[in-house]
C-alpha cells in the first residue's frame, strides 16, 4: 500500500481556489430562506450598493469578502458573508 507524505496532504489543503472573474455574474438575488439563518434577510436588498452603506449595522458575525481576501472554509450557518468587489460594491450575500 501507498502512503502520502504528510507534507503533501497539507499543500493539497492549501491550495487555492481559482477566483471568480471580476466581470463574471454572480447570483444577483440571494435566497431569503438562507439569508434567514445568518440574519441577512435585512440586507438583501443591498447587492449592488457599496457596503459603507451597511458596514457598521452588520451582524457580530458576519465577515466581508474582497476579492483577492482570503477566507476560512469552515461553515458557519450563523455567520453571514458580503461578497463584494474591487470597487467595495456588494455582490452577493450567503449564510455560511
Amino acid at each position: 500500500m501507498r502512503r502520502f507524505s504528510p507534507i503533501l496532504v497539507l499543500l493539497a489543503a492549501c491550495a487555492e481556489t481559482p477566483p471568480t472573474p471580476e466581470g463574471a455574474a454572480l447570483s444577483p438575488e440571494p435566497d431569503p430562506v438562507d439569508l434567514a439563518f445568518c440574519q441577512g434577510e435585512d440586507f438583501a436588498d443591498t447587492v449592488g450598493q457599496p457596503v459603507s452603506t451597511i458596514q457598521a449595522n452588520l451582524p457580530e458575525r458576519s465577515r466581508v469578502l474582497g476579492p483577492d481576501d482570503i477566507a476560512t472554509q469552515d461553515y458557519r450557518i450563523d455567520r453571514l458573508n458580503v461578497y463584494v468587489n474591487g470597487a467595495g460594491v456588494i455582490q452577493r450575500l450567503t449564510c455560511g
